[in-house]
Formats: C-alpha cells, sequence, structure tokens
C-alpha cells in the first residue's frame, strides 16, 4: 500500500491494511436454520455476506445450501435437522459505530471503522483448499482425518457460500448432488467433517464431478 499503516502477522500475512478491511458479524447473536427453510433466513443478509455454518450438536448430516429453491439444504438432501450460523460482512460494508472502550480501532478516509480489536466474536482459519473429486479420484476427505475427532466440535464452523446441493431424479430415482458438508457427531462433544463434492442415490456415491469446490473450515475462539 501507498501510504498509512499495515501490520502483518509472523506468517507474514496482512491483519490489518487499510485497503483490506476486517470482517464483523451482522448479529453476534448464534441463528438456527432448519432443512429448507429460506436461505439464510438472518434479516439484513445480503449475497456478499459470508455465511459460517455448523451442524447443532449431534445432528448428524449435510451443511449447504439448495440453490435451485434458494434454501438450506432439504431433508432430502441429507440435511442436519438443525443447523446454526452467523452471517459476516466487510467492516467497511458494515459500517460500525464509532469504536469505544479499549483497545485499537482503524478507521478509513469515510470515518468508517475497518478494524477493531473490541469485537464479540473471534474465529481462525483451520483448513482452506479447493477439492475435485475427480481429479482426486475420491468421493471425499476428511478433517481432522478419516480416523480421528475434533474435539469441542460445537467450535468447528464451514463456509457455506460455495455449497451447491440440490436433488433430482436420475435413471427413475432419486439422486442427490452434494458439493458441501456432512457433519459426524462421535458424542456430544467430538465429531468430523466430510468435504464432498459426488452424486449419490442412497447412502452410496455414483459419480465423482469435475467441479472445483473452495472448502474454508473455521474454529471459534471466543
Amino acid at each position: 500500500m501507498s501510504y498509512g499503516i499495515e501490520i502483518l502477522n509472523n506468517s507474514d500475512r496482512i491483519v490489518i491494511d487499510l485497503n483490506y478491511a476486517n470482517f464483523g458479524f451482522l448479529s453476534t447473536t448464534l441463528s438456527t436454520a432448519t432443512p429448507g427453510s429460506s436461505y439464510p433466513g438472518l434479516a439484513g443478509t445480503v449475497t456478499s455476506d459470508l455465511i459460517i455454518a455448523r451442524a447443532n450438536t449431534s445432528s448428524n448430516g449435510v451443511v449447504g445450501r439448495n440453490i435451485s429453491l434458494g434454501s438450506w439444504v432439504t431433508t432430502q438432501g441429507e440435511a442436519a435437522s438443525s443447523i446454526r450460523y452467523y452471517a459476516i460482512r466487510r467492516f467497511d460494508s458494515l459500517n460500525p459505530p464509532t469504536a469505544s472502550g479499549y483497545g485499537f480501532a482503524v478507521y478509513n478516509t469515510s470515518s468508517n471503522v475497518i478494524f477493531t480489536s473490541n469485537i464479540a466474536k473471534n474465529f481462525e482459519i483451520v483448513t482452506v483448499g479447493t477439492f475435485n473429486s475427480s481429479v482426486s479420484n475420491t468421493n471425499n476427505i476428511a478433517f481432522p482425518s478419516s480416523t480421528t475427532w475434533y474435539p469441542n466440535f460445537d467450535k468447528y464452523y464451514c463456509a457455506v457460500n460455495p455449497t451447491i446441493i440440490f436433488t433430482y431424479i436420475f435413471s427413475g430415482v432419486l439422486a442427490i448432488r452434494t458439493v458441501g458438508y456432512r457433519y459426524l457427531w462421535a458424542n456430544s462433544t467430538h465429531g468430523r467433517i466430510i468435504v464432498e463434492s459426488n452424486l449419490r442415490q442412497g447412502t452410496s456415491p455414483i459419480q465423482k464431478l469435475n467441479l472445483d469446490f473452495h472448502y474454508m473450515i473455521l474454529k471459534e475462539l471466543t
């Protein structure tokens, strides 16, 4: 950047930059969605908002959006019975009120807050990548792995925006096209996330998809 302040972390990633606003929450209250309900559902959301979601405790199933219905994934799409989510927006579009209290705040030339250390929620990115089941020749990948589990699993969210899930009749049988996340709870505290990209009939994948799924998994810190 040509002028102003820029702060990098120890991995040389930008933490604060006048040209790159931080993100804030449209609401710090955790919202709830059910299978087939309007996506995302929280009043005031816009298309550019980042929606991060997880399956509710002990609710196994798919988390994602049905693009043809404009809804959360339906029960036919093997949806988790209850989904919890937040809507996130860039600070320079959120236009939060003047920062107050203790901490550090950065304003842009329009006097809008683009960064503040005084926020109610903090998340870290656990993993991010691109999955193409046809290229990788596998129907899914598991996090943290196919044999281990995340502790405190109710802290793990996924970015819903890139997901594409819908159902249709394929060769006379109901098929589920899933480009999304499947939450599997081992118990009330541990679980894993399956990143999927396939066409399924019943419980069996029948076709891999030559489609790039840009997935992201995040962990709530506070």
